[in-house]
């Protein structure tokens, strides 16, 4: 990431929007079935991010998909 810019700005929007798409459909295909935990941790993984660093309404979408424990 560049020095001085936050994650996010540095990251790209492109990116946010892209990551925020497949969340929404994690999200509805867990709607239907619990999905496997390793999907939602690999999408996060795909995009260099972390549940941590997530904007807040990312953050709200990925915590509401069902995982399977």
């Amino acid at each position: 990431m560049s020095d001085g810019m936050p994650g996010w700005a540095a990251w790209g929007s492109l990116a946010e929007e892209q990551l925020a798409g497949e969340a929404e459909a994690l999200l509805r295909e867990s709607r239907r079935a619990p999905v496997e935990r390793r999907r939602v941790e690999a999408l996060l993984d795909l995009y260099g991010q972390s549940f941590e660093t997530l904007p807040d309404y990312l953050r709200r979408i990925v915590g509401e998909i069902e995982v399977e424990d």
